[in-house]
């Protein structure tokens, strides 16, 4: 399967996984085995969509890291939150859905464990028909795909549970679901003024987490309330809320809940990635993660939690269409997460036009760089591991090292 944008599509090209209208994802507009025509093409552009998954016979060996099932499912997560955030904008006493929230990250985590490789793409998968949707929606995927990537981690903090219920990350889901749902309470001019500045330290603006908290605190699990209370904490404790203590301080490291921690480090990410650019708009994946690895990011963010990051979103994800400082246009085939910006890709031959295609490993060609993804320049983008196992979840953590080591074990046993 290939990426390509709406501008790069073609007459003739069949499409390979679903494509969800961009402002109702519930709603599937074309299915895969469908036929792109002129007519069709032009439409999708005109409703906003960026992009579409179409068919390239010489890439079926990609197909592991696609699946209609988990697009559904994470349609369905996106649905849930839609009548959330409508239900709370139009009932003042609105009642949530917990049981259906939780069945839809449920349904998720399934998907996930059928096709565990289909997961790679969930962070881009997020869409609303608002802003607060979209952000919303790609949060709650990102956190629940981070959420299992660190059973290990979740058991070694929540030490008090029993093994599966630790690692259990359907709460998770639904605090990252809702995790802003105090900014709809907001009033309308602390929203807008947010909106311009994206000033944190709006006193107004910060109201929203206890705002939510009290909206979803009688109504969901503590662990997933949590998450709307604390996802600003930082880990350098210079976040908010305060305690109400004596002291009056925000929280720091480990007394945050793991839940927020993660959810801080989608949100944070999902911002940098959806609204970095001039304006608002978004920026290419590898661009969002070089930033949030910038000092100023990175301090207020779980070292763990910001590795988790870098090991589920692809700086350049298989599929995706690149250009190399060669001036060759290529199709992303392998990537790995200790040399994010090095993946394997091969030439991309024209519409319809057969050959052997030439392949580049750059994990071995230091002369070759990609310099073009996702429609923007991105050759000053590129990062590497400032160490060799920087970006290895368990390097230099013992105690987290034998832990994973055990539910690897398991992972084979079973």
């Amino acid at each position: 399967m290939l990426r390509v944008t709406t501008y790069q599509a073609r007459d003739g090209m069949i499409v390979a996984m679903p494509v969800l209208h961009p402002r109702r994802p519930e709603v599937v507009l074309l299915r895969p085995g469908a036929v792109l025509d002129p007519h069709t093409i032009a439409k999708m552009r005109e409703i906003g969509l960026h992009e579409v998954w179409v068919k390239y016979p010489r890439l079926d060996r990609l197909n592991e890291y696609f699946s209609s099932g988990v697009v559904q499912a994470c349609s369905a997560v996106t649905g849930q939150i839609r009548l959330a955030l409508d239900s709370v904008i139009s009932d003042a006493h609105a009642r949530l859905d917990y049981v259906s929230y939780k069945r839809a990250v449920s349904g998720l985590l399934e998907k996930f464990c059928e096709r565990p490789k289909a997961a790679m793409f969930v962070h881009e998968l997020g869409e609303g028909s608002s802003p607060a949707l979209r952000h919303a929606s790609s949060v709650c995927l990102l956190s629940v795909l981070m959420g299992i990537k660190l059973d290990f981690y979740l058991i070694h903090e929540r030490i008090r549970l029993a093994a599966h219920s630790a690692k259990d990350v359907s709460n998770l889901g639904v605090g990252a679901m809702l995790h802003d749902i105090g900014m709809l309470r907001l009033d309308p001019a602390v929203r807008e003024r947010w909106e311009k500045t994206g000033d944190e330290s709006d006193p107004g603006y910060r109201e929203h987490v206890q705002i939510g908290y009290d909206l979803v605190r009688d109504q969901v699990e503590p662990s997933a309330a949590a998450v709307v209370l604390n996802h600003h904490q930082t880990f350098d404790g210079k976040g908010f809320p305060a305690r109400r203590d004596e002291e009056e301080t925000a929280p720091k490291g480990q007394e945050i809940h793991v839940f927020a921690r993660i959810v801080a480090g989608a949100d944070l990410f999902t911002r940098l990635h959806q609204g970095g650019g001039a304006k608002g708009a978004s920026i290419p994946t590898v661009r969002a993660l070089r930033m949030i690895q910038q000092p100023q990011y990175a301090r207020r963010l779980d070292p763990i939690v910001l590795k988790a990051i870098l090991n589920v979103v692809p700086a350049y994800a298989p599929g995706t269409i690149v250009t190399l400082s060669t001036g060759h246009e290529c199709v992303v085939t392998q990537w790995t997460h200790d040399k994010p910006c090095r993946p394997v890709v091969e030439t991309l031959l024209p519409h319809g036009r057969e050959g052997e295609p030439e392949v580049f490993d750059l994990r071995i060609r230091p002369d070759i760089a990609i310099v073009r993804a996702e429609g923007h320049a991105v050759a000053d983008d590129n990062f590497a591991p400032p160490t060799p196992h920087a970006y290895d979840l368990m390097h230099g953590a013992p105690g987290l090292e034998n832990r994973a080591a055990e539910l690897l074990r398991q992972r084979k046993a079973s």
